[in-house]
């Protein structure tokens, strides 16, 4: 009895240690088409980035090559496909300001940040801290207090710069 309860018991962690997990979501294709009514596999963030498997209106199973997705959201989380140095890249979008937007990738164990001016242009936030800091405190020369402060050290949290940004 003991050994059935035990069989049983490990059985059932293990199916739900492999259940996957899907959220409601909306899906904007590359060709501007819109899937509503969707739920879209929870993944975590670096696999967000390469993959997407949702569950259709109709109960079915889809997979579509992530490269013919322009964006989609999952739950509260956005994903984007943005243009940076002529390549396209998927990018989970941390801040969506009025101002000023914030996007992240983690690949490869790496996380990259990328900002944009809304409407306008977008740059890869350098990783090093005197590039950081340069570029950072150029792109946001519009705003010169904040500017001085990130070429002064005295900002450096990329989060806290774009909320002071998006509030000025």
């Amino acid at each position: 009895m003991k050994n059935t309860l035990l069989t049983i018991s490990l059985f059932i962690f293990t199916i739900s240690s492999y259940s996957q997990e899907f959220v409601n979501g909306m899906i904007i294709t590359q060709r501007y088409d819109t899937i509503t009514n969707v739920k879209i596999e929870k993944l975590n963030d670096a696999k967000s980035l390469l993959h997407l498997s949702y569950v259709d209106a109709d109960g079915i199973l889809q997979k579509p090559d992530i490269e013919s997705i322009k964006s989609y959201t999952r739950g509260d989380e956005n994903f984007t496909r943005i243009y940076n140095n002529g390549d396209m890249v998927m990018v989970k979008q941390i801040t969506a300001g009025k101002k000023l937007n914030l996007y992240e990738r983690n690949y490869n164990g790496l996380t990259v940040y990328y900002v944009q001016k809304v409407f306008d242009e977008i740059i890869k936030v350098p990783s090093s801290g005197s590039k950081y800091h340069k570029v950072l405190g150029d792109f946001l020369s519009d705003a010169p207090e904040i500017s001085q402060k990130i070429k002064s050290k005295e900002l450096q949290d990329i989060k806290e710069i774009v909320t002071l940004y998006n509030k000025g």
